[in-house]
Order: C-alpha cells, then structure tokens, then sequence
C-alpha cells in the first residue's frame, strides 16, 4: 500500500512536489535492496537493504533485516541490523533493535531494548569541536596553560598514598 502523489498538476505541468510518503503495509514482505526518496512507514516486514534520503519509521508490527541509511529513523518495531542517520535516531518504548547505531542524537525511551554499540561521535570530532587551551611563555621558559576549566583538585602528596598524583 503506497501513497504518493503525482509530479504534475495533472495538466502536464510542474507543480511544487509535495511531500510523499510509502506505507510497507503488514502483509507485506519486501527482501533485496529499497532505496527511497520519500518518508517510509513499516507496518509489514523487509529484509532488504535501506537507504532513504527522507525518515524511517517501524511501527510496533515493523521488522526489519537489513542495514539503514536515512536521514531519521524512529523505531517502534523491530530492527536486527545497523543503522546510520543524519540526524537522528529514536527508539521508542515498545522498540526493540539489535545492531549498531551511528548518529548525531540517539534517543532510547524508557523500556526500550538495545544491543550492540552507539556512535554519537567520534573522539577526534569531539575534540576538533572544543576550544584548545591557551599557551604563554614564562620567563623561566615553561609554558603556562591556561584554559576556561576549573582546576582539578589533587590529594596532598607526600607519604605512602596509593593511587596518589603529585605535581610539581
């Protein structure tokens, strides 16, 4: 079952494209590989390859099988592969995935179920996204950092403590 509508303005002329959506219904079973331009509703089941420009949602009677790329996604069903956004992630309370998930913001609802690793960003992203600290000469020729943190409190040194940082 799928909803979209027509490019013209059924007169043979370009009309502005409104927004299209496809309904797998769930009856449906779709295997091999989907690519898409429009939002997708999962009611039935695929175990076919993803790859959307536009949202991805799996309704509570949704799985899929495969490995995504969308712009978002929202699972409601379930999901046994990766998936890759751009955006965003969503796992709803009644979802259920096992894979990986790479994007910017990953939600997992309270009674969600997830297995497998998150990649929200990686490390070098992260530190390219912060300030670096300052550095200034002393005179006795030892740099000076000076950053915009708070300095971090260390135990006295001295003694036999275990575990203890002693700067100098």
């Amino acid at each position: 079952m799928a909803k979209s509508e027509p490019k013209d303005g059924g007169n043979g002329t370009a009309a502005a494209k409104p927004a299209t959506t496809t309904a797998i219904g769930p009856t449906i079973v779709i295997k091999g590989k989907l690519k898409s331009d429009e939002d997708l509703i999962v009611r039935g089941r695929i175990e076919a390859e993803i790859e959307s420009s536009k949202a991805l949602l799996v309704e509570n009677s949704g799985i899929i099988k495969a490995n995504v790329r969308v712009k978002s996604a929202r699972i409601s069903g379930v999901l046994v592969g990766n998936i890759t956004a751009e955006e965003r992630v969503e796992l709803a309370p009644d979802g259920r995935m096992v894979g990986d998930l790479k994007a910017p913001k990953i939600i997992l609802n309270d009674g969600a179920a997830f297995r497998e690793h998150i990649d929200m960003q990686s490390f070098d992203e992260a530190a390219e996204a912060r300030p670096e600290p300052k550095v200034e000469a002393r005179s006795e020729g030892k740099p000076d950092l000076k950053s915009d943190t708070a300095p971090i409190a260390l135990p006295p040194s001295g003694g036999d403590q275990t575990g203890a940082i002693a700067l100098k």
